[in-house]
């Protein structure tokens, strides 16, 4: 890519070059030579003017008229999920100054689960001009600049054009017909002030925007269609509008986009009107909290054209489950909880149970209290967990597995969480079994709250984690009626459990082990390295979801957690003591977790080449390519278990070989499209892998712990040279 760039880079500098040569030699000869038009691959620009001469002190409109290629668009201001707007850098010119681009109305261009605002064929994007007061008549004042634009089709290419003409000064003005007529016929479709009143209230699923004007209220009568375009996508979402009108004018019921906040505030944009014959009138829309004004919602407007946004499929309805099938399905289940007991994301965890079992292995009664703990901690945490999936599911959310690490607040909390065990382990304060308290209350109650704290850590970093027992069993039920998808996280959590259950209910375990001691001290602090290393890799997620700024929030939270110990021990004793060292301790964990909510990583300056995308595949399919597909996110440590063997010399030589195509569909964060195709292929989570054969047939799915052999052998078969 870097080669391409440079290669962009000389052309671009060769086409100036020879541009200023010509300039140069039409100067030379006495003519005034201006390009007012230029292609680039995709689209041709043009500089239109109200005048062909202007005066000093003159104002006046000028546009920029974009035609695109066929099946091609640009961008409205606001581009919706995706996108970018043309921007102008203008090329300094003594006496002349330049306004921004006036959008006209946009319309929606659905692709998948997205939905922009743009334009296709023709765009017209009018700006002002202002020619200085002491400009001498007689001269020219050179006029033109770099135009950029996103454009896309399947595929989304940036492209520029560099733009230059002369603009004669005169006593008098002088107008240009060709230009003028141009940017009249695109005013009609800028958005007009709206005279009367707009209004947003919350409803139970987002906004209700209402607008009462009398032009548009006069203007339905001839709609075919009528859409909100909000100014950005801080308020609304844009998936399908219902609209109703009324004799005052129009009533909007929007959903609420991840971005909103609680409570009341404006809403800005535009709304449109689309006529039969395809012109647009729109309004601009500056809605303050208020209810709706009378006479704007009598009927509902049934839009001619229902494109929109497409919903993502949704799980199908399978049949149910017959007693046979659901007996395996729960027996996979338990046999999956039995795996995540060697999953390195729950290893750690599980060091904490060793040192408890050893601690109550000479009483059988402690230890059977200790085992049930720990069982109820992890069926509570599972259970909760498929809870809430049930319910983003039922919302319309495609949510998988590993769902709860995907919101960098969870990531965070827990990352402190583990470090507040670690320090414990080490000696440096005694929790015993509750981050908040620092005494040792509840540890005198024979510390069945530490097991079953530790059986909630276990299940939940346990859970992301699709073992090869997991997957099929959560793909199943997911496809099933609530109580079965509850069946199954809960068999999860008992299959998960079981091995420390049944230590604890073996009296003869107790003989192998060696007697409580001083050792156990030590071993006690030795397990506190593990936690800091899940610390580490808690943090790694994060820096995918929050970069920097949100590392730094989370060792903030440690220093003060630290702080907050070190208070409790000082002035713990009394009550005003603390309740100061338990506000310092919860400050600690809530601040820094709620403020990676609007802390975002840092996107990459360069496009990706090796990013998934359905347009992409099928790009690369209709070159007849083998294609690789790695579903992975930074929070699934069986993925990064595998890219030791996807990263190994023999896959690469295989890669290489045979042109083969190696994407990632990176799931660390939410993403609708990741999760549609994740749902597509009967997958509950990552990871996934898929290898698309050459011939364009239905891909190959891998099994979820991947070797160097089985890569080689899948792409070799998709290549058709075994």
């Amino acid at each position: 890519m870097k080669r391409g760039l440079r290669v962009r880079a000389l052309l671009s500098w060769a086409t100036k070059g020879l541009a200023a040569l010509a300039l140069a030699a039409a100067t030379f000869g006495g003519a005034a030579y201006a390009q007012a038009s230029a292609k680039s691959d995709h689209a041709e620009g043009t500089l239109v003017f109200e005048r062909s001469a202007a005066t000093p002190g003159d104002s006046f409109l000028g546009a920029l008229k974009l035609d695109l290629a066929e099946g091609w668009h640009v961008y409205w201001k606001n581009p919706g999920d995706s996108g970018l707007p043309p921007t102008a850098e203008w090329t300094p010119s003594p006496g002349v100054t330049f306004g921004d681009f006036r959008f006209p109305a946009p319309h929606a261009i659905p692709l998948a689960t997205l939905m922009n605002y743009g334009y296709e064929q023709q765009v017209v994007l009018p700006f002002q001009i202002q020619i200085a007061a002491d400009a001498k008549p007689g001269t020219e004042a050179p006029i033109g600049g770099k135009i950029e634009y996103l454009i896309c089709a399947d595929i989304c290419i940036p492209e520029d054009i560099e733009l230059s003409t002369t603009l004669r000064i005169a006593a008098s003005p002088e107008t240009d017909a060709d230009g003028s007529a141009i940017i009249v016929g695109t005013l009609a479709h800028i958005p007009v002030a709206l005279t009367g009143k707009a209004s947003v209230e919350r409803t139970s699923t987002g906004f209700r925007l209402a607008a009462a004007d009398a032009g548009l209220a006069g203007a339905i009568g001839t709609a075919k269609n009528i859409r909100f375009f909000p100014d950005g996508p801080e308020l609304s979402n844009p998936a399908k509008q219902i609209v109703k009108t009324g004799p005052e004018g129009v009533s909007i019921e929007l959903t609420a986009s991840d971005f909103a906040k609680a409570g009341d505030q404006n809403l800005n944009g535009i709304i449109v009107l689309t006529d039969g014959d395809g012109s647009t009138r729109a309004w601009e829309i500056a809605a303050l909290p208020g209810p709706a004004p009378a006479g704007v919602a009598d009927k509902e407007f049934i839009n001619a054209d229902t494109s929109g946004i497409t919903p993502p499929p949704a799980v199908a309805a399978a049949a149910p489950l017959g007693f046979t099938d659901l007996l395996i399905t729960l027996g996979l289940a338990f046999v999956g909880g039995l795996v995540l007991n060697l999953m390195p994301c729950v290893l750690p965890v599980l060091t904490i149970k060793a040192a408890g079992l050893v601690h109550t292995a000479h009483n059988p009664k402690e230890s059977r209290a200790h085992g049930l703990a720990y069982l109820g901690g992890v069926v509570v945490c599972f259970a909760a967990i498929g809870g809430i999936l049930i319910a983003l599911r039922a919302a319309g959310e495609q949510a998988g597995l590993g769902f709860q690490l995907q919101y960098p607040p969870i990531t965070a909390f827990f990352a402190l969480v583990m470090f507040a065990v670690g320090l414990n382990l080490l000696g440096v304060f005694e929790m015993g079994g509750s981050l908040m308290g620092v005494g040792s209350g509840l540890a005198e109650r024979g510390g069945t709250s530490g097991a079953f704290f530790t059986g909630l850590l276990a299940a939940f970093v346990g859970a992301p984690c699709v073992g090869p027992f997991m997957a099929p069993a959560f793909a199943t039920a997911l496809a099933q009626p609530a109580p079965v998808v509850m069946a199954v996280f809960v068999v999860v959590g008992i299959g998960l459990a079981a091995p420390f259950v049944l230590l604890s209910f073996t009296p003869a375990f107790a003989k192998v082990l060696p007697k409580p001691g001083r050792w156990m001290e030590t071993f006690r602090q030795v397990l506190a390295f593990p936690m800091f290393i899940t610390v580490l890799w808690l943090l790694w997620v994060l820096a995918g979801q929050s970069g920097p700024d949100g590392i730094i929030a989370v060792l903030a939270g440690g220093i003060a957690l630290g702080f907050g110990i070190w208070l409790a021990k000082k002035i713990g004793q009394g009550t005003a003591g603390r309740i100061v060292a338990s506000l310092v301790i919860l400050a600690a964990f809530v601040v820094p977790s709620v403020s990676t909510t609007w802390l975002k990583a840092e996107a990459s300056t360069e496009i990706s080449a090796n990013a998934w995308s359905p347009e992409k595949v099928a790009e690369l399919q209709a070159e007849g390519r083998v294609i690789f597909v790695d579903f992975t996110a930074r929070w699934c440590v069986t993925c990064q278990f595998n890219k030791t063997a996807l990263h190994d010399a023999s896959v690469a030589r295989a890669f290489t070989d045979l042109n083969v195509a190696f994407l990632e569909a990176d799931w660390t964060n939410k993403d609708k499209v990741i999760a549609s195709e994740l749902a597509k292929h009967g997958a509950a989570g990552v990871p996934l892998y898929l290898v698309y054969p050459a011939s364009g047939a239905a891909p190959q799915k891998l099994d979820q712990i991947l070797t160097p052999g089985m890569i080689e052998t899948a792409v070799r078969q998709a290549a058709g040279s075994l």
